[in-house]
């Protein structure tokens, strides 16, 4: 089973939506999945059996992956279930700020991150509602109690600002001048908040548009590259791929759903 649901209207800006990957019977068991560099952070909860990661770990119960550089894989297997809340970078700000030097390229145990009381109502939560609108209106409930908790940081909006001109295309200091600081402290906020500098962040959020393009089979996949050269060369540095390569080829079942199912602004998170 694979599922989209969206987050409740108050959570919009900060969560693309709710992903579901079930697999009781293992139709997927033993195969690699892998997925793409996303410019933003994903919150997991396992209800099934955990996936195991790239080292053959078992990924935790609650995790949060921060902003990813490359591409990973993982292993399935059958009785594999879990779901994953698609946070916007606006959403990682508020829900998760100051954590970007330790959640870059990591995937964190989320009872190690915020405490075990917090974490585990979460996996409880999520455990007990088990029908998927069910365990989406769970994740609704977590999420704004944790808003309702806690003040966001005062550099939030201007930061936000600044990403949605790296999200267009705009060079860092068109960034740094919409947020009304130079690019030495822009780069020390994004360095704190998301882990990677505004540079390589504007590279995701190319890569991201490219692949998606590709993915959906329509759009300017170079759109935002200087040339298709360009492209070709991000394309092998963070995905071990060319896009006439993965075009050709067959893209995985979860990559093929969810590229169809979810809105234009939603990650493009699996390969």
């Amino acid at each position: 089973m694979f599922l989209t649901l969206p987050p409740a209207p108050g959570l919009a800006s900060m969560v693309h939506a709710y992903w579901f990957i079930e697999d009781i019977p293992g139709h997927h068991e033993g195969r690699p999945i892998r997925t793409s560099p996303v410019p933003a952070a994903v919150l997991s909860v396992n209800i099934g059996r955990p996936n195991a990661a790239e080292d053959g770990s078992l990924v935790p119960k609650a995790s949060l992956l921060g902003l990813q550089s490359r591409a990973r894989s993982w292993r399935s297997w059958s009785n594999t279930y879990f779901l994953m809340v698609m946070l916007t970078i606006p959403g990682q700000l508020r829900l998760f700020p100051h954590i970007g030097s330790d959640s870059s390229d990591r995937l964190l145990d989320l009872g190690a991150l915020l405490g075990d009381g917090p974490a585990g109502a979460l996996a409880r939560g999520v455990t007990a509602a088990v029908e998927p609108v069910r365990i989406a209106a769970e994740l609704d409930r977590w999420l704004l109690a944790r808003l309702a908790a806690s003040e966001p940081v005062p550099e939030s909006k201007r930061l936000t600002a600044a990403h949605r001109i790296l999200q267009g295309g705009g060079s860092v200091a068109e960034a740094a001048q919409v947020a009304d600081i130079d690019r030495r402290q822009l780069q020390r906020w994004c360095h704190r908040h998301l882990g990677i500098g505004p540079k390589e962040l504007a590279d995701l959020e190319r890569l991201q548009a490219s692949l998606r393009s590709v993915q959906a089979r329509r759009g300017d996949p170079v759109a935002g590259f200087s040339d298709q050269a360009h492209q070709i060369r991000n394309w092998r540095r963070r995905l071990g791929v060319t896009p006439g390569a993965y075009r050709d080829n067959a893209r995985s079942p979860m990559a093929a759903y969810f590229s169809m199912s979810k809105t234009a602004s939603e990650p493009a998170f699996y390969l």
